[in-house]
């Protein structure tokens, strides 16, 4: 197993919204949605199915929340940070700032399903923007070898092709994770006009939390088993 140095590892995590509801979507988008999307056999009307699953398609939602959590070499202690609000282009500025200061540092991403979600999602959405795709994030043209971040969810899969959640992982390792009420699974439920948004950022944090006490986990079992 390749070395993993923590001094180094930028965790990572991002939540989003739909971007508009669906009256305010172009004629084309809605089109688009129903043709792609829509499951007439579930939902009555695509104007219910898209609101529940908006949020996790780059297309139709933009990102709301994104936190970061590193070692803090002054303490040593495991430190997170974050941009938040109904104002994408505002998180994506602060993001940009973030890869491109931690990326010169030397620092790499990780995360849970980063490479499956939150990196093309962010990519994506800086394209959409009409604004250029930070050199940390931007994989075009990348072999599948050289990429240089780290997912946790194919950390765990040890050579598996088992797909496995945050959640389950660290209920395995006995890891606190997933104790908010507000998530994944309800967050379609808020407008943007009544998001609670200090909640939303905890379940943000405790989910980067989660994941570096996760792949600290793995790590000190490989450090001590040597």
């Amino acid at each position: 197993m390749a070395k993993i140095d923590l001094n180094k590892a930028l965790f990572f995590d991002i939540e989003t919204h739909r971007g508009v509801e669906w009256e305010q979507l172009t004629p084309a988008m809605q089109t688009a949605f129903i043709n792609h999307y829509f499951d007439s056999e579930t939902y009555r009307t695509p104007k219910d199915h898209y609101s529940e699953i908006a949020g996790l398609h780059a297309e139709f939602s933009h990102v709301i929340c994104v936190v970061f959590g590193f070692i803090n070499p002054a303490t040593n202690q495991f430190t997170t940070f974050e941009a938040h609000g109904p104002d994408e282009n505002k998180i994506l500025d602060f993001c940009e700032k973030v890869f491109t200061g931690y990326g010169n540092g030397g620092y790499y991403l990780v995360g849970h399903n980063i490479y499956g979600c939150d990196i093309p999602y962010m990519v994506k959405r800086y394209i959409i923007n009409h604004r250029p795709v930070p050199d940390f994030i931007n994989s075009y043209g990348q072999k599948p070898w050289d990429m240089v971040h780290v997912d946790s969810q194919d950390l765990w899969k040890f050579g598996s092709w088992s797909r496995v959640s945050l959640e389950m992982i660290c209920a395995a390792l006995n890891i606190p994770c997933k104790t908010d009420e507000i998530g994944g699974k309800n967050l379609y439920t808020y407008d943007l006009d009544e998001m609670p948004w200090d909640q939303l950022v905890h379940y943000c944090t405790e989910d980067v939390v989660s994941n570096y006490q996760m792949v600290k986990t793995i790590l000190d079992y490989y450090d001590t088993s040597d």
